[in-house]
């Protein structure tokens, strides 16, 4: 009776609750649905919980996008054997596709018949609250090649978008290069405007805008990233990859997770793996884990990688044909969490679940 009486009682209590927890409380009655929903308790729950971040690492969760169909599985992190759990964004987006997110919100970009890049949408896949954001039209830039979203909430409650736009118009030198004349322009959630950043650069052909990873104030793709203090594209340093090393097959990307920056090279034919950590200062690239999957039968796909306070706590997320699976560094063990093979989705000897499409985040209340 105390607790339901008191306003502040019931509201300390409830900061310490996860996210999705709180979502089905709102269910419990009319008073616990007012102040859940209110933008003060979701700015309160935000910061509490990236503070308790600070001193223990929050268990994230995946989503999966299914190659074929453009299905979404949900997979929590806590490494105890799941069953297959489809993910449903909210009905009123219509073909939504993640192109980005960083700490609990999505950058989606939903099908538009009439102008497929008029529009996106700020989301939270806990909550599934989300905001639509207009897209600046350019005469000059009229292609864009990538949307990315910065989010931190220890340092601001407000995000903002990061969209790479190439001209439609290059000189002949250019198209024979394949390089692109870019412009970086940059939404903030916080005066909702779009300003040009930067002057304009040119981009490699190897850089793909879509699916940059935020980290330490930057956007980070292939080889670059934009500086968001400095308004700057910069170089990575690097990647010194063993000189025995062979290159067929070879895909690489970044995952980003519990405050480090990954660089995640898969060897396939040589069934190995070598997992590579960006020094503070962008100083260089440190290997970190080198493991070789000789007990793989089939194709593998390194879908993410989970970094624990403790190195050897941290697991790599594979995929097998029909499975999910999680490696640990530590004692190179091998545990099966999702098995798909009963599914009408599955296929035999194939990888459904690539890299790119694999999205790690933590449960937040954060608003869009």
């Amino acid at each position: 009776m105390m607790i339901a009486d008191s306003e502040d009682l019931l509201t300390e209590i409830l900061l310490w609750l996860p996210a999705k927890s709180l979502v089905r409380f709102k269910l419990v009655c009319k008073r616990w649905l007012s102040l859940i929903s209110s933008h003060h308790f979701s700015r309160q729950h935000t910061l509490h919980h990236c503070r308790r971040y600070q001193h223990s690492t929050p268990e994230p969760s995946l989503l999966l996008c299914l190659a074929e169909t453009s299905d979404y599985l949900y997979l929590q992190c806590n490494f105890h054997p799941e069953k297959w759990v489809p993910y449903h964004f909210c009905p009123t987006l219509f073909e939504p596709t993640i192109r980005s997110f960083s700490n609990g919100l999505f950058l989606l970009q939903c099908r538009n018949d009439k102008n497929p890049l008029e529009d996106c949408h700020i989301y939270n896949p806990t909550t599934k609250l989300s905001r639509r954001i207009l897209l600046r039209q350019d005469n000059k830039y009229r292609c864009v090649l990538g949307l990315n979203l910065a989010f931190d909430p220890l340092k601001s409650l407000h995000y903002k978008i990061i969209c790479i736009w190439a001209t439609t118009r290059r000189s002949s030198s250019l198209w024979r290069s394949r390089w692109r004349r870019c412009q970086v322009e940059v939404y903030e959630s916080e005066t909702s405007t779009w300003k040009l950043c930067g002057e304009p650069f040119l981009a490699p052909p190897y850089v793909h805008f879509d699916h940059g990873i935020y980290w330490e104030g930057g956007i980070h793709w292939r080889g670059i990233f934009f500086d968001l203090h400095e308004s700057t594209i910069r170089e990575h340093p690097g990647v010194m990859l063993p000189e025995d090393t062979r290159r067929e097959n070879f895909i690489d990307h970044y995952v980003e997770s519990n405050g480090y920056l990954h660089y995640i090279a898969h060897f396939r034919e040589e069934k190995s793996v070598m997992v590579f950590e960006l020094q503070n200062g962008y100083s260089q690239w440190s290997l970190r884990y080198h493991i070789h999957l000789e007990r793989a039968t089939g194709p593998v796909s390194v879908l993410s990688i989970i970094r624990r306070d403790s190195e050897e706590d941290s697991t790599l997320v594979l995929h097998e044909p029909s499975k999910i699976m999680a490696y640990k560094f530590q004692d190179r063990s091998v545990k099966e969490l999702i098995n798909f093979k009963g599914e009408p989705f599955y296929q035999e000897s194939g990888i459904q679940f690539a890299s790119q499409s694999t999205f790690q985040f933590i449960g937040t209340l954060a608003t869009a």
